[in-house]
């Protein structure tokens, strides 16, 4: 159940957000909006809820009140034995930073209240400002959005993905000067390889500004991809 009502706020933009074409989460600003896009691009994330729970407690007036976390979301589990154990859920709450330094006194005994709910629901809670959220990974994932659902001849993705798989890992840029010799080429294979990037077939660094000089490799648990 939903414990609070999307609307419109001054000053932001709210709205439904695609999870995997599996469901439509409600956000009520441009950072919770990130937020979503980075969880949707973690494949440890296993599903996101909004307004998960309503947390009652007494204000320093002495009055009863309520609090409701953003999001709560739930990870997978460890596909072997021999990886790191469950992660807890996570919920979160999602702030500007410029509001977290205005409002803090009053925003601090919340955030308390939801540790200790936390703490007793085996979860985790944490704030995420833009510090944590609007990053240069997410710039990354942004940037690969507009290749996803782009469609290149398989042919040619297998051709891209044994040169790669042969060299273990390469620069993007090599693999455009060892399998095509036009500009115009050359520059189809690039928005081809992104699309691959976006797609998680081929894996680099998303931390990093890309290039053609991002070094990219093959994702290991779509091999069977290219067999």
């Amino acid at each position: 159940m939903k414990n609070r009502k999307i609307g419109y706020t001054y000053g932001s933009v709210s709205g439904y957000y695609s999870f995997r074409k599996q469901k439509s989460i409600e956000f009520e600003s441009t950072l919770e909006r990130d937020l979503l896009t980075l969880l949707e691009f973690n494949d440890s994330v296993n599903d996101v809820v909004e307004q998960p729970c309503t947390i009652g407690y007494t204000n320093d007036n002495g009055r009863e009140t309520t609090y409701t976390p953003d999001f709560l979301v739930h990870f997978n589990e460890p596909a072997t034995q021999t990886m790191s154990i469950s992660r807890k859920p996570l919920l979160i709450e999602v702030k500007p930073r410029n509001r977290l330094i205005k409002d803090w006194e009053q925003l601090r005994k919340k955030f308390k209240i939801a540790v200790k709910y936390a703490q007793a629901n085996h979860m985790l809670f944490k704030i995420y400002d833009e510090s944590r959220i609007r990053t240069p990974y997410l710039k990354n994932i942004l940037f690969l959005k507009k290749y996803k659902k782009l469609i290149y001849d398989r042919d040619e993705t297998l051709s891209i993905l044994s040169f790669i798989q042969n060299k273990g890992t390469t620069i993007i840029e090599e693999v455009l000067e060892y399998l095509y010799v036009t500009q115009e080429d050359k520059a189809i294979a690039l928005g081809h390889i992104w699309h691959l990037v976006s797609t998680k077939q081929l894996v680099c660094q998303l931390d990093n500004p890309l290039s053609i000089t991002t070094t990219v490799w093959i994702n290991e648990n779509r091999i069977k991809e290219i067999q």
